[in-house]
């Protein structure tokens, strides 16, 4: 059984230009969450997957420097990019994330492969941690079979397939530590995200060292007045999904 990490990133985001480029402590806010994916001990493989167009041009330069994996595929259907990047490199089960989250937390993320694994589930992820901390995980042939019900190139939210259609089987991880409560946001939409960010970063990080999502709880339960930085971030909700008429009822 094949396992790698997916990486989705586009530089397309209006409401912070090139955010995922942009730098923390000297280093691509991107380049964290690859150094944080690294310590995973059942991803070997990492995988950037991004778009044709030249707009993302950037991002395969960096995934080249960086010595990863780049796939660029559909710019709009991530769910066919994903899936098409997992047939190219022949994987089976994919860990997937997105580029603005660079908080994501290893050891969650191989207990969630374990889990799903385990459970033979076709679509698993995290209930339990901070919005942005968490991974997804998938398998090719769930991939291949959601590709052939949907019936829109606008796939963005493409866990939504999974979640709202009851043709898959679904797991929910809560994991022993439980900060459910929190009301962190810790992901990167707008500039106020990428404030609460550079701080967090300030204050934990040290260069070839991984600092764990406990200690950022830790250091923001210290410093209560921080998470109202990026506290009116409105998150985007997903779209509905449109399945092939065959298919909708």
């Amino acid at each position: 059984m094949k396992i790698a990490s997916f990486i989705t990133a586009r530089l397309k985001s209006q409401r912070l230009k090139r955010k995922v480029l942009l730098p923390i402590c000297g280093r691509p806010m991107l380049g964290h969450l690859v150094d944080r994916l690294r310590h995973s001990k059942k991803c070997h493989r990492i995988v950037l997957c991004t778009s044709t167009i030249d707009q993302d041009d950037d991002l395969e330069k960096f995934a080249l420097k960086e010595g990863l994996d780049c796939f660029r595929g559909h710019p709009d259907d991530v769910m066919l990019r994903l899936r098409d990047a997992a047939d190219f490199y022949n994987i089976d089960v994919i860990s997937s994330c997105t580029a603005d989250n660079p908080l994501i937390d290893n050891l969650f993320m191989d207990e969630l492969i374990d889990y799903h694994i385990n459970g033979k589930f076709d679509f698993s992820m995290s209930k339990n941690i901070p919005f942005g901390t968490f991974t997804m995980t998938v398998n090719r042939s769930s991939l291949d079979k959601a590709c052939d019900i949907k019936d829109s190139s606008e796939t963005e939210f493409w866990p939504q397939y999974f979640l709202r259609t009851n043709k898959f089987k679904l797991g929910e991880l809560f994991h022993n530590k439980n900060y459910s409560n929190s009301g962190l946001r810790l992901t990167v939409d707008e500039k106020p995200d990428f404030e609460l960010m550079k701080i967090i970063f300030k204050n934990l990080y040290k260069s070839g060292e991984i600092f764990s999502l406990n200690d950022v709880i830790k250091f923001l339960d210290k410093n209560p007045k921080l998470k109202k930085i990026n506290s009116n971030v409105n998150q985007k909700k997903p779209k509905e999904i449109k399945l092939k008429t065959n298919l909708a009822a």
